[in-house]
């Protein structure tokens, strides 16, 4: 089991970039589609490591969203993407860095992008909490057998 921190920062930090995707789709128009998608991306790409870091120590150095959503099964985690989501979400960080890479987007991706990465988060962070909460219970259970063991 990783240091909690360590997993929380990964949590925050993919929360602000959905925070940004969120942001952009709300008040610029036209839609900035690629920007968005792109965090929606990294959103769910960072909050994959964390659960990975959480259960496993470590993460691969990649932007595949469909092996980071395999690693993660095998680690128990499921995050219940189809591999056309996972593939979609691959796609929108493949092709949306640089203006040479610009693929057609439609401003259906946005919403398709900012509904994936609030599912990948909301259940990344239960995974968190849930793990912080199975340790402060068996600490709990540590402590007060500990209370329990007769002094001589």
């Amino acid at each position: 089991m990783s240091d909690f921190n360590v997993v929380d920062e990964w949590i925050i930090y993919a929360e602000r970039d959905y925070e940004i995707a969120l942001h952009l789709s709300k008040t610029f128009h036209p839609l900035p589609v690629e920007n968005i998608c792109y965090n929606c991306q990294q959103a769910t790409e960072k909050a994959m490591k964390g659960i990975l870091i959480l259960h496993k120590g470590d993460y691969p150095r990649t932007h595949d969203i469909e092996s980071l959503h395999e690693l993660c099964k095998e680690a128990g985690i499921d995050f219940g993407l189809t591999p056309s989501m996972t593939r979609t979400l691959t796609r929108f960080a493949k092709k949306s860095r640089y203006p040479d890479d610009v693929y057609d987007f439609a401003d259906t991706d946005t919403e398709i992008g900012i509904k994936y990465a609030e599912q990948i988060l909301t259940q990344a962070r239960e995974v968190l909490d849930n793990a912080k909460k199975e340790v402060d219970k068996s600490e709990t259970h540590k402590i007060k057998a500990s209370e329990e063991v007769p002094q001589e």
